[in-house]
């Protein structure tokens, strides 16, 4: 029996040694700070509850709430009328939620008849809503059978938004980001599926009150522009009258108002999400509401 348990004292002491010499394992940063849904079911809880100072710790301090009618509220006004942004944030379906390298999450979804696109980023405070747009849903579905519009005069000429924009670039990752918007804009202006396609992300989503468009429907679309009308047969779009970029490392947000005449009023607001996943630079989301 005392040979047992000498055995025994043995083993445990040997045991004990090992898990002493095993290198211990730093926790990371992320384990302590809360998670995109945790501050996405936080800012439920909080509007839900009235919580205006958990609310505001959860907006960042650029956050933009947009209306399906373009009225816009920055931060300060949505805390001022927090009912009225809490109403409009309840009863979402069909949310889907995609992530962008860790720093930004793209959330999609329908409320109140209409589409939404929200925008997460992760700031050194954590996970803060940066961007909430409503998109108006046509009465009637568009005819997708339907050939696409035959270019107009108008559409003849491309400088704005094809060739130049009102913005400098900060930093690389702008200037990327904006190399690419005119590559996607020139491959729409004459249309070029395959170059539209090559700089455009597997994630990359139109939002319009017109339609929900995904990559594959936009670049067949591209295509049968090309076989009706030949490589003029595009439209470079409306003109980008002012913008704003911000960068979230290697994903790049643009706001912008836009407008067919670069001296009159702006007829949409526009929000685009850029990213580089290490292969160039590629368009993610593209979402739109007119200004009535």
């Amino acid at each position: 029996m005392k040979r047992f348990f000498a055995r025994a004292l043995a083993a445990c002491l040997l045991f004990g040694a090992a898990l002493i010499a095993l290198p211990s394992r730093p926790l990371a940063a992320a384990d302590d700070a809360p998670t995109f849904r945790q501050a996405d079911k936080s800012l439920a809880d909080a509007l839900a509850s009235g919580d205006k100072k958990t609310v505001a710790a959860l907006l960042d301090d650029r956050f933009q709430w947009v209306e399906a009618n373009g009225k816009m509220h920055t931060k300060t006004q949505v805390l001022d009328d927090l009912g009225q942004f809490a109403a409009d944030n309840e009863g979402a379906v069909d949310v889907r939620t995609t992530d962008f390298l860790g720093q930004v999450e793209r959330v999609l979804g329908i409320h109140h008849n209409q589409r939404f696109a929200h925008l997460w980023v992760k700031n050194a405070a954590g996970w803060q809503a940066f961007v909430f747009l409503n998109i108006p849903i046509p009465a009637e579905r568009p005819d997708t059978t339907a050939p696409p519009s035959a270019p107009t005069e108008a559409d003849k000429v491309c400088d704005n938004p094809c060739k130049t924009l009102p913005y400098k670039p900060e930093t690389p990752a702008q200037e990327g980001a904006m190399a690419t918007w005119f590559r996607l804009k020139n491959a729409e202006w004459h249309p070029n599926p395959e170059d539209w396609a090559a700089h455009s992300d597997d994630a990359h989503e139109t939002l319009t009150p017109r339609a929900d468009i995904l990559k594959l429907q936009h670049v067949e679309e591209l295509a049968e522009e090309r076989k009706l009308y030949g490589e003029n047969g595009g439209s470079g779009g409306s003109s980008v009258l002012s913008m704003r970029m911000f960068e979230f490392g290697n994903v790049v947000i643009m706001q912008a108002f836009q407008g067919r005449n670069p001296n009159a009023k702006p007829t949409s607001w526009n929000l685009r999400v850029f990213l580089n996943r290490g292969d160039g630079w590629k368009i993610a989301l593209s979402a739109q509401t007119n200004i009535s």
